[in-house]
């Protein structure tokens, strides 16, 4: 059987032989497409180029999820194309914030920030767009509520200062 591959450009490219692919160096994560998977499916996935290409891996359908997503539904239409990007994760941003400013904001941030990517490489790029503006939205509260809070301690302690000496 044999596989369409995006190229750098995310225009589909081949088709290629499971050899042609193995020797193109494709990674478990490359989007592979044919007519009988009918959409861009992550090559792990596809049984055939998960025993030849990739030794005997077994494909993602039986391992274990680790709490993701699974990536039955890909909407790239074949032709289509495909974002190089995924979209802003707001991780690292969710997790500074967490640990310096506001919790509560922070663990809403990291769980949404967590999706992004998991989404993207799903080929569910609405859903990754939209976990992203999540993420940064709860990132900025927290940024924001933190800043706030800081604010008005300072001016807690300085007016009892200032108190405190009349």
């Amino acid at each position: 059987m044999k596989y369409y591959i995006p190229d750098s450009n995310n225009q589909p490219q081949g088709p290629f032989a499971p050899e042609e692919l193995k020797a193109r160096g494709i990674t478990p994560d490359t989007l592979v497409y044919n007519e009988q998977l009918g959409n861009w499916t992550p090559a792990i996935q596809v049984q055939e180029l998960a025993t030849l290409v990739f030794g005997n891996i077994q494909n993602a359908p039986s391992a274990p999820a680790g709490g993701f997503q699974s990536c039955n539904q890909q909407t790239y239409a074949p032709g289509s194309q495909m974002p190089q990007m995924p979209p802003k994760s707001w991780l690292v941003e969710s997790i500074l914030v967490t640990l310096f400013c506001c919790l509560p904001f922070g663990i809403v941030g990291i769980i949404k920030a967590a999706s992004v990517d998991s989404k993207f490489r799903c080929g569910d790029y609405e859903g990754a767009q939209q976990a992203s503006a999540e993420a940064g939205k709860w990132t900025k509260w927290g940024f924001f509520s933190g800043i706030i809070v800081s604010v008005l301690y300072i001016l807690f302690v300085v007016v009892l200062g200032v108190a405190g000496n009349l």
